[in-house]
């Protein structure tokens, strides 16, 4: 089974580098522009909320999919805090090490596809999350480096 992957994309930063319009170039996501248009069901991935996603949150998933939000992580505090994803239960990651070129080895500063890769582990969808890595050259080496958390 498939979760359903949802992103709200802003548009902050360099096209060329954004996870989320490679994951949707690749069908693995469907990405909205607005707030308005996306279906407000399941879990939203947020960095500043108070619950941490765990292996529980994994009916919810299924149910109703995982929406990640795509914004600069120099904007991120601003854009979460205006955000009012009603309808959508809202969760943080644990610590992850991302292994993306610009932020490898900062905790927690995931792209919107490392984070919507570790949510599906979390969710027990490794094919899926492994999918996804694969459309990049760090990828596979992302979820190599946190394989003992989502165990």
């Amino acid at each position: 089974m498939s979760i359903e992957i949802r992103i709200l994309c802003f548009d902050q930063d360099d096209p060329k580098k954004c996870t989320a319009k490679r994951m949707e170039r690749f069908g693995l996501s469907r990405n909205y522009s607005s707030l308005r248009t996306l279906p407000l069901q399941g879990i939203a991935l947020d960095p500043f909320s108070e619950r941490v996603l765990s292996n529980s949150d994994s009916i919810l998933a299924e149910v109703g999919g995982i929406v990640g939000v795509d914004c600069s992580w120099n904007m991120a505090e601003a854009t979460f805090s205006k955000l009012k994803l009603m309808g959508l239960e809202s969760r943080k990651l644990p610590d992850v090490i991302p292994a993306n070129p610009v932020n490898s080895g900062k905790i927690g500063k995931l792209t919107t596809a490392e984070a919507i890769a570790s949510a599906l582990m979390f969710c027990h969808q490794k094919e899926q999350a492994v999918e996804i890595m694969s459309i990049f050259k760090w990828g596979p080496a992302f979820l190599e480096m946190n394989s003992s958390i989502w165990k």
